[in-house]
């Protein structure tokens, strides 16, 4: 069931009957799933959360010189504004559903389609703000006192020979592509099942 479907079938004219049958099993089958969603949702942007504080406290542990500190400070504050939207995305979800008390074919659907919408922010969110992270993960591993003070400078100014930029420039997309599909697969894993379940009672009620 894919978004177009959902979209037609929440603007249907024909609403009306679209009362879902009352046994208590085909009710408990459909929450199930709502509420697990639910759950990791909020889990998850209480880790995010908490990540980041250690993120942010981590140079401030070690000695790093100024400017790869800098450098650090710079990107993991970039990718947290990125990652507030689907944040602040995940938290309006959880607000808008915090109350599905009327168990109608609409309100399930209503559910699938704003679940899908926040699982498409949520990647998107993911994934920009991981293409940022190859910088001050250098930053830490490059800019430590223990490390010569201009490697990580030549490395953030690209004063490399050409053969180790093109490496570098190669590692990156590669590291992009992976980051992607890791996180495709880890959405689909933590939300993709139960949306699929539903979809799946969905076309029992239907039949």
């Amino acid at each position: 069931m894919d978004f177009d479907k959902i979209k037609e079938l929440m603007d249907d004219e024909n609403q009306d009957d679209l009362q879902l049958p009352t046994s208590l099993e085909n009710l408990k089958k459909s929450q199930m799933p709502i509420a697990q969603i639910r759950k990791t949702m909020k889990g998850e942007i209480a880790i995010q959360l908490v990540a980041f504080i250690v993120f942010f406290c981590y140079p401030f542990i070690i000695k790093m010189y100024e400017l790869p500190r800098a450098t650090y400070l710079i990107c993991m504050f970039l990718t947290f504004i990125m990652t507030l939207g689907y944040l602040a995305k995940m938290v309006w979800f959880l607000r808008r559903t915090s109350n599905i008390t009327q168990q109608t074919k609409e309100t399930i659907l209503r559910f699938i389609y704003d679940i899908k919408l926040t699982m498409e922010v949520y990647k998107s969110g993911i994934i920009a703000g991981s293409l940022v992270l190859p910088i001050p993960i250098a930053a830490l591993f490059m800019g430590s006192v223990r490390n010569d003070v201009d490697r990580f400078s030549e490395w953030f100014l690209l004063q490399m020979p050409t053969s180790t930029l093109i490496l570098v420039i190669l590692g990156y997309l590669v590291c992009g592509l992976l980051i992607y599909y890791i996180t495709v697969l880890w959405t689909d894993k933590l939300y993709g099942v139960h949306v699929r379940k539903l979809e799946e009672i969905l076309e029992q009620f239907e039949e």
